[in-house]
């Protein structure tokens, strides 16, 4: 198994990479490869042990993943975008 750290810092990049993609509001949702990033990045909690702040962000995590088909406004995707980058800071 790697090391925390490393697991950390993939799952920091993924949600980048979400904040990326949604947060552009001159383009459309790329709904494939948002999903594919919020599976890996949730997935990769499952890797390591938690502490119970990890845990709670893994939660809001998938509380983002079950609102991402509601997006649809800018003003919701920006919020959201957000969420995902406190969620990353936090981390």
């Amino acid at each position: 198994m790697r090391d925390k750290q490393f697991i950390l810092n993939s799952i920091k990049m993924d949600l980048l990479r979400l904040v990326t993609a949604v947060g552009n509001i001159q383009n459309p949702i790329p709904h494939k490869s948002v999903q594919e990033f919020l599976t890996h990045a949730i997935q990769d909690f499952d890797k390591t042990e938690l502490t119970e702040k990890e845990l709670a962000l893994k939660n809001q995590l998938q509380k983002l993943d079950s609102s991402l088909p509601n997006l649809g406004d800018p003003s919701s995707r920006l919020r959201w975008a957000e969420d995902a980058l406190t969620i990353r800071c936090r981390l």
